[in-house]
Parts: structure tokens; C-alpha cells; sequence
């Protein structure tokens, strides 16, 4: 996978568009909270726009790409900067080898998806790549 984590940000999570079929067991659909920026990121990489992306909410993540490839952001804005440069919304972008893309606190909307060329290379679970965040003791 062409991504190292260099900080997680608030709620980032890997999503697909869902797991169906596993209600009738308490096993939730999961996927995007927003799926058509979640779709539209993936066609702008050339993905099918049912491919595994990243899901950031309020709170984005930073991340060193340790391989050159193609990105796209959609959603709301972070005001993500490749390098210490604005990211441009909502169309394919190229990142090279080494760089690091920053996603700051959201400043429109609550959730931006960031689609990688090929997708997020993670094992399939019941047929989807999307996770969900489940804490103990959420009241705590």
C-alpha cells in the first residue's frame, strides 16, 4: 500500500460501499456516510466506484505516500495541503514519492473521502473492505 500513517486524525476508517447480507445476524452494512462523493473520488482515480477509499471526519489525517501515484479528495474541505500546498477538491491529483498530505480540522461539511489509485489494499470481511468503530464503554 502506498500510504504510511503518520497521524490517524479523528474517526478515519476504510470504507467500500457495504456489506449486505449479514443483518439478520446484527452484522451492520457499514460503508460511506456520503456515497456520492465517496463514488465521484473513486472515478476520478479510475477506480470502480465501489472501491475501498478513506473515509476522514471532522479531523483529517496525515499521511507520507511512500510510492508516486494518483489521489483525489471529495467531500468536505480539510483544506488538505500536499507539502504545504492546497490540494484541489474534487479532481484527480498527483502525488509523488515521499510526500506527505496533511488534513487539517474540516472547514465545510463533516466527512471527505480520499480515493487512491487501485484502492486500499486491506482483506475482505464478509465481501466488503469497509470497517466500523465500535468502542466499549462509548458513555465513558
Amino acid at each position: 500500500m502506498p500510504i504510511e500513517v503518520i497521524h490517524p486524525g479523528l474517526m478515519t476508517t476504510i470504507q467500500d460501499l457495504g456489506r449486505f447480507g449479514a443483518q439478520k445476524y446484527g452484522v451492520i452494512v457499514s460503508g460511506p456516510m456520503d456515497t456520492y462523493s465517496f463514488r465521484i473520488a473513486n472515478i476520478l482515480v479510475g477506480n470502480k466506484e465501489q472501491e475501498s477509499a478513506i473515509e476522514m471526519t471532522l479531523l483529517g489525517a496525515t499521511l507520507k505516500f511512500t510510492e508516486d501515484c494518483l489521489i483525489a479528495l471529495t467531500g468536505g474541505d480539510f483544506k488538505a495541503k500536499i507539502d504545504g500546498k492546497l490540494v484541489p477538491m474534487w479532481r484527480p491529483v498527483f502525488i509523488r514519492k515521499g510526500s506527505i498530505l496533511k488534513c487539517g480540522p474540516i472547514v465545510k461539511g463533516c466527512r471527505s473521502y480520499l480515493a487512491i489509485v487501485g484502492g486500499i489494499d486491506v482483506p475482505l470481511v464478509m465481501n466488503s473492505k469497509s470497517t466500523y468503530y465500535a468502542r466499549e464503554n462509548w458513555w465513558l
